[in-house]
């Protein structure tokens, strides 16, 4: 019969006694973390059967106990034929039987686990004797569970509910040597997104008091985000209509930043470039731009007729306007009335001093019948009209007409008067200054220069 001591059991990596792989993982950027070995310590023993040494082949059966000496796992490992020569044997323990089981246990169970039951028989399967005493386990078996509970398992899930906790931060990467410090890559296209965020509501409702559910700090570096995509790059959706000024995408320029562009927007292949929240202007384009609706200005939309040298597009006001002196169609800035008693006609543009030197007015007698003259000055910011009827002696009369006003309104500013490379009209509406009506400057404005960004294979 088998004796059921264990008659000795030598703690030694060089002899008889407990080993186990030290502690190591392997890096794959295509699946986290590769764990090396597969769970499994090396335990040798010896066996005597009669009171002698035991030889030939044995079957065994081992248990993981916790301090307590009681069974941590249903589960077991039977391992053999295991050869026994002499009395001495040794065996590869993994607990469960599979990689997958034993770090099972050794990711859950490895700071539990003290001792080993070892059971042995004669036949697969039993029945076993268990040897005794139960065997302590020394260091290097626990070694597996440091490297087990190092690695993370997937899907993995943590909650931090410590409301009085310290540090905020759950997860700090730093690497030191500049590499990468993390990176996420699906095996395959999918539609759940690769990273996902999600954020309750914010107790605050400023700006200036969240952080958002990403935050970026990168100051030093030129880019803070890099999106490459085969269609959109970057998209931002609004989901609520909890105010009135909710923006799917945000460009700020802080104060005290000089020269910069909130939002820039280059197309390299048509050489058409946008830049929105300039330091001059809240849009400055750089080839055509094309508007399939209606364009709305609600300012003075102007042209550059020389260089630097702005005069509006459009007139200032423009209507007709019928024989009883009735604003019939026109701008909503134009206004008339008839003055029987000098026959002439006072038209008025709201906001405006017209004067004949510094405007310019075309006026139209509406009249098939017989040929009219119109004929205009200005008085008192107004305009003087009188309309003479050719075959009756040249005598004002009323009659319907249409009249045009410009204001060309040209930007001079003398040379000295704003420093080199800076828009002339914006500097002057910025500094208040009226400059003195010199010779207009000849040098161009150079909008910005554009700026990519050069995307690395």
């Amino acid at each position: 019969m088998i004796n059921t001591k264990l008659l000795s059991i030598i703690l030694s990596l060089s002899s008889i006694g407990l080993a186990g792989p030290l502690a190591h993982a392997s890096q794959d950027p295509h699946r986290g973390i590769a764990l090396a070995n597969d769970g499994s310590f090396n335990y040798q023993g010896y066996l005597e059967f009669n009171g002698a040494p035991a030889n030939g082949d044995y079957y065994f059966e081992v248990h993981l106990l916790d301090s307590n000496s009681d069974e941590i796992d249903s589960r077991f490992h039977q391992l053999g034929p295991i050869t026994v020569t002499n009395g001495l044997f040794d065996m590869d323990i993994q607990m469960g039987g599979t990689p997958a089981d034993a770090e099972f246990f050794w990711r859950n169970y490895g700071h539990l686990v003290k001792k080993l039951r070892i059971m042995v028989g004669t036949v697969e399967g039993g029945p076993y004797i268990t040897l005794s005493p139960d065997v302590d386990l020394g260091n290097s078996p626990h070694a597996l569970w440091s490297q087990f509970a190092g690695a993370l398992q997937f899907p993995y899930t943590e909650t931090y509910s410590n409301n009085f906790g310290d540090p905020d931060t759950m997860l700090s990467l730093t690497h030191q040597f500049g590499g990468t410090v993390l990176e996420l890559n699906a095996g395959f296209a999918q539609t759940p997104a690769i990273l996902a965020v999600n954020s309750p509501t914010p107790s605050g409702t400023n700006f200036g008091s969240q952080t958002g559910a990403i935050h970026i700090d990168t100051r030093g570096r030129q880019v803070g985000l890099v999106s490459i995509a085969d269609q959109f790059g970057v998209v931002g959706l609004l989901s609520s209509n909890s105010g009135i000024q909710n923006t799917a995408v945000l460009g700020q320029v802080d104060t005290g930043v000089l020269g910069a562009h909130a939002i820039q927007a280059l197309n390299l292949e048509s050489d058409n470039y946008a830049y929105l929240g300039t330091p001059d202007y809240a849009g400055e384009f750089t080839g055509k731009v094309m508007v399939s609706d209606d364009l709305r200005v609600q300012g003075e939309p102007t042209r550059d007729y020389m260089p630097n040298t702005p005069s509006p597009i459009g007139p200032l006001a423009y209507g007709f306007i019928s024989a009883s002196g009735d604003v019939l169609a026109g701008t909503a800035n134009l206004s008339a009335t008839w003055d029987a008693a000098n026959a002439q006609y006072l038209v008025s543009v709201s906001g405006e001093l017209i004067d004949f030197v510094t405007h310019t007015i075309l006026i139209s007698v509406v009249d098939a019948s017989e040929p009219r003259l119109a004929t205009y000055i200005s008085t008192g910011g107004d305009v003087l009209v009188k309309i003479w009827d050719i075959n009756s002696g040249n005598i004002a009369v009323p009659d319907n007409f249409s009249i045009v006003i410009y204001d060309p309104d040209p930007a001079v500013i003398s040379r000295a008067s704003a420093p080199n490379g800076v828009d002339l009209d914006k500097w002057m509406e910025k500094n208040g200054i009226n400059p003195a009506q010199t010779q207009p400057r000849h040098e161009p404005y150079e909008p910005s220069e554009p700026k990519g960004i050069k995307q690395h294979d």
